[in-house]
């Protein structure tokens, strides 16, 4: 059996995911497994799933110089050829948001079946709607139900349970496709604690209230390293924020920008505790069962997070929760931060 999954997210969408692979995996055999993922994720795809094929997506996600569709289109004709070439038995997509081309890739590869949930961008789109119908229809696609909130892990965990369940021909738990990583752990002189601050803006829990929480922290943090983590167009602002730390007493923060997301999950992997906000850095710590706190702006609730491995990972929402949605960090006080820090940090491997 030989089993294509496309996954064409982003980070997080892509750890959420592994425990769906995973699963699927341990039915067919890794070895049969064909990963297609964005680019960025490729390394940390080999290195999860060592046995698998995986192969690259080469999209954007902004337009250079040609519209964004057609540089995207050309930039597939390769990899259209490659899946061509390469039929498979089962074709499974694990993205319930998908423009066109990323539909037409999942249809591309010739398959006996092919298995997703229903396409959320077609909800209210007479044109996009009319089409996925005739392509299920065409294909004979097997899109199962998006679950409906409430519902006891994220959303889109749930989602990845009823397709690999669908997929299989049985039902699978949810503890059977739950989100998990494995990592080599960076050896250290002294305790690491990392700070991923920073994402899409909507999403930041301003740097001076991080301060504030650092500096209750300041004898929990005694003789240890806070890492200030980000990517390289972070730099600057992660160099901001050190010195705001630096001037508040915390001598202890050093910029680092990781090499690559296979060492940055290696850094997650080896630190006491992880801070951070919604982004990469908290699926990384949750699905590793790291300690972390994460400053949650609560704007995907319920969809793709908050979820746990363990009460070592604390997800905080603002209480209560503001009128205007933007104001979500006014709720989150930099000394709840540090008394859940302070739990966790208690708490044994």
């Amino acid at each position: 059996m030989r089993v294509f999954v496309f996954k064409p997210d982003g980070i997080g969408d892509f750890v959420l995911s592994t425990g769906a692979i995973r699963a699927l995996g341990r039915e067919y055999g890794e070895e049969n497994l064909i990963i297609c993922v964005r680019e960025v994720l490729v390394p940390l795809a080999r290195e999860q799933f060592p046995v698998a094929t995986i192969w690259p997506l080469p999209v954007a996600l902004k337009r250079k110089v040609l519209n964004l569709f057609l540089r995207n289109f050309l930039a597939c004709v390769p990899l259209w050829f490659r899946m061509r070439c390469h039929p498979v038995d089962i074709s499974v997509c694990l993205r319930g948001l998908r423009n066109y081309l990323e539909t037409s890739l999942f249809y591309s590869i010739p398959a006996k079946r092919y298995v997703s949930w229903e396409n959320h961008l077609c909800r209210g789109k007479r044109v996009r709607g009319a089409v996925e119908n005739v392509l299920t229809r065409v294909f004979r696609s097997e899109l199962v139900e998006y679950p409906e909130p409430p519902c006891a892990v994220p959303l889109e965990i749930e989602a990845f349970r009823r397709v690999v369940s669908r997929a299989v021909g049985r039902e699978i738990a949810v503890a059977d496709v739950m989100p998990k990583l494995r990592a080599r752990i960076v050896p250290t002189d002294k305790p690491v604690w990392i700070c991923a601050p920073i994402t899409e803006k909507s999403k930041v829990y301003p740097l001076e209230k991080w301060v504030e929480a650092f500096s209750s922290l300041r004898a929990e943090l005694d003789g240890r390293t806070l890492l200030l983590v980000g990517s390289e167009d972070q730099k600057p602002k992660l160099v901001e924020f050190a010195a705001a730390l630096n001037a508040a007493g915390i001598t202890q923060a050093n910029v680092f920008i990781p090499a690559n997301l296979v060492a940055f999950l290696e850094w997650i992997a080896a630190a006491e505790i992880v801070f951070t906000v919604d982004t990469a850095a908290a699926h990384f710590a949750t699905a590793l069962n790291q300690r972390c706190i994460v400053a949650y702006s609560g704007l995907h609730a319920g969809m793709f997070a908050p979820w746990q491995s363990s009460d070592r990972q604390a997800w905080l929402l603002a209480e209560p929760r503001p009128r205007k949605k933007s104001h979500w960090h006014k709720a989150i006080a930099p000394e709840r931060i540090a008394s859940e820090a302070r739990r966790v940090l208690a708490l044994s491997k």
